[in-house]
Order: structure tokens, then C-alpha cells, then sequence
């Protein structure tokens, strides 16, 4: 597998301008198609002095003037893309989804992309009525949360948190190509003495296994002692100057509400570091 399209969730501020530069690095160093979607903003705020106007004329001026708001957003996030992504050699292009279809058209678009970047823990472009977790669920395709404050590199020295599970498994595989072009990738493990799968050199197997793709792999072995095995993974990533982690999404139930386990949803809220979740 490559990276042959990346999606990224766009607005025309500075932090969406922040999320568009960084998907520009990554197409630039995967020779991927960047697709910039941006979810119009309905230009309808709910005023209530709107209800009032009475005449044919007095509505189509009122139309016309939300219209206009729509448009100009639209202009305005075409061309900070534009200016982002025209910095590089890089193919890309601009869509853009309009309220009504915005749902449906996040999507379609994910189900065609091989990674999907948002922005998090807010919105992060999205519709209003979707989460992250949501578009992951409703496609399967494999998204990068960005934190907000994110100003690092893109994918140099990455984690996986492996717990030899299928979900897990699942995010080595999607995040295959970033791994092999990484500068390190390291296999953290924690508790291995909890979870009898691991064998006898839990996350040898997997980083032999990824090695092999030409991957640069060390493992290591953490205790969580009693805390967060998020913590523990954050804590790593802190102090080895990580900028990506990857993680499967996993929990025993199966319902959308939680379809999340309890690691994974400890790492979207407090995360600081890129997050490449699969499921």
C-alpha cells in the first residue's frame, strides 16, 4: 500500500492553514494527490430579526445576502489551500461541501482517500455533526488527528502502540507507508506481562515483521504501574520527542457509542502529538 491520496479537512484560519501545511509535507514526501475538502458554513445564523421579513423582494435580498456569505467563506478557504499547497510540487485540488451535504459528502470523499487528516479535539473542519471517530466508523478509512498547537515535523520519529490485537494489527497496516519512510519507528509496549499474546519477546514479531518492509524498528517495553496506559504512552512520546503515534481502535463492546475502548479515547482528549487511528 501507498499513499496515493491524502484528504485533509480545511478552514481559512490559521489553524486550518497549520493542518493544510502539514498534509502538504506529507503528500510531499508520499508523491500523494492532497485533497482539500472545506464544510461551507451555513450562512444562515439563526437571527431572529430574519423571521420578520415579509415581500418577495425583501427575501430574495436576504438569500442573496447569506449566498454571499457562503461564497466569500468558500473563496477565502480555496485560496489559503491554494497558497499552501502551491509552496510545494505537489498535485491537489479544492472541494468543497455545502450544508445538506456535508454528511454525505464527507463520506464519499474519505471512502476514496487513503488517509483523511483532521483537526482536533474540536471540529477540526468537519461537519458540525460529525467526530473524527464518526467518519472513521462510517468509512473505515484510517485519520490523523492534529492537535491544535502541532508545529512539528510530519511523521519522523513515530510510536506504535502495539497490543498485539486485530485493531492493532490493523493501524500497522494502514499506517504502512509512514512507517517505512519514518526516520524511527518504535514499538512500545506497555504492561506486556498483562497480555499473554504478546509471546515470549512481545513486539519482536511485529518489528521484525516491519522490518522487513524497511522499516527502521527498536522496541520497548514500558510499565503503566497502576497509572493510564495512555499516560504512559504520552508520557514516551514526550520524552523521546515523538511526532506521530499510531494506535488501533479497540474496545469490547460494539456499539457506536463505544465502540472506542477507554486508551483510545483518553488519547484523542488529551493527546498532543499527531494521532494516525484505525480501526
Amino acid at each position: 500500500m501507498s499513499l496515493k491520496t491524502i484528504a485533509v479537512f480545511i478552514d481559512p484560519s490559521a489553524v486550518g492553514e497549520a493542518r493544510a501545511a502539514y498534509a502538504v509535507k506529507l503528500a510531499l514526501h508520499h508523491g500523494s494527490h492532497l485533497i482539500g475538502i472545506f464544510v461551507v458554513p451555513m450562512g444562515w445564523d439563526g437571527n431572529p430579526s430574519e423571521s420578520f421579513v415579509r415581500g418577495k423582494a425583501a427575501i430574495r435580498q436576504l438569500v442573496e445576502r447569506h449566498a454571499a456569505v457562503e461564497s466569500a467563506a468558500t473563496n477565502a478557504a480555496s485560496q489559503s489551500f491554494s497558497a499552501v499547497s502551491t509552496r510545494e510540487d505537489i498535485s491537489f485540488e479544492f472541494r468543497f461541501l455545502r450544508h445538506g451535504e456535508a454528511n454525505e459528502g464527507a463520506a464519499l470523499n474519505a471512502l476514496h482517500s487513503d488517509l483523511v487528516i483532521v483537526g482536533g479535539p474540536q471540529l477540526g473542519g468537519l461537519p458540525r455533526e460529525w467526530s473524527a471517530e464518526t467518519l472513521l466508523l462510517a468509512t473505515g478509512v484510517p485519520f490523523l488527528l492534529l492537535p491544535e498547537r502541532w508545529t512539528g515535523p510530519a511523521a519522523e520519529h513515530v510510536i506504535v502502540a502495539w497490543n498485539a490485537s486485530r485493531e492493532a494489527r490493523r493501524a500497522v497496516a494502514d499506517a504502512l507507508p509512514l512507517l517505512v519512510g519514518a526516520r524511527s519507528v518504535t514499538i512500545l509496549v506497555v504492561d506486556p506481562q498483562k497480555n499473554s499474546r504478546h509471546g515470549e519477546e512481545p513486539g519482536a514479531d511485529v518489528a521484525l515483521y516491519l522490518s522487513r518492509h524497511g522499516a527502521k524498528v527498536v522496541v520497548e517495553r514500558v510499565q503503566s504501574n497502576g497509572g493510564q496506559v495512555a499516560d504512559a504512552i504520552l508520557g514516551f512520546a514526550k520524552r523521546h520527542n515523538s511526532d506521530l503515534i499510531v494506535v488501533g481502535a479497540y474496545s469490547h463492546a460494539r456499539t457506536t457509542e463505544m465502540i472506542f475502548g477507554g486508551v483510545t479515547r483518553c488519547l484523542l482528549r488529551d493527546t498532543t502529538v499527531p494521532l494516525l487511528i484505525s480501526h
